[in-house]
């Protein structure tokens, strides 16, 4: 078994002014990041994102995924959903039944299997999708305002890859 590597060594300046030695604790970053990502959902989903789904009243945090997945990858079975979604068959059947009963989905028997249905995005479901994407994206557009562009682009990134190990941990 392989030794541990050293820790990087990082200065520190004492309220003395003399400079001391420390090594770096690799958690240190990790609780850095659960801190921003808590401060992250707060402020998104309370202040940024509050109002941002729109009139009508079948379309919110939970349902919007199911509308998002649906136009970037078309109709998906319910149990494809479930999967794509990490939710339960029972809550991801409460979300397709909600958008549909609302006209934002159109639920049609699976042409491959007759016990499943195939879930799709209708007309109405797009321009819903669409108008919470515009109410989402006006305040990322103010936030990020002074930010150039590659930054912009090695955010998202970086929460592409962050959210793409998470699935794959949660699994």
């Amino acid at each position: 078994m392989g030794e541990r590597p050293e820790r990087p060594i990082s200065a520190h300046t004492t309220s003395g002014g003399a400079a001391t030695a420390t090594r770096a604790d690799p958690d240190d970053s990790l609780h850095s990041l659960e801190k921003q990502i808590t401060l992250l959902v707060r402020r998104t989903m309370e202040s940024v994102w509050s109002h941002g789904y729109g009139p009508n009243d079948a379309v919110d945090r939970y349902t919007y995924p199911v509308l998002m997945l649906l136009d970037e990858e078309g109709p998906h079975s319910l149990t494809s959903l479930t999967f794509k979604l990490g939710v339960s068959k029972p809550t991801a059947s409460r979300q397709v039944s909600r958008l549909a009963r609302a006209g934002l989905v159109a639920v049609s028997p699976h042409e491959r299997d007759p016990r499943s249905v195939s879930v799709s995005l209708t007309g109405a479901g797009a321009a819903a999708r669409d108008e919470v994407r515009t109410a989402r994206l006006t305040p990322l557009r103010e936030v990020m305002d002074h930010w150039p562009d590659a930054d912009r682009e090695a955010l998202a990134g970086l929460l592409d890859r962050f959210n793409t190990d998470l699935e794959l941990f949660v699994r």
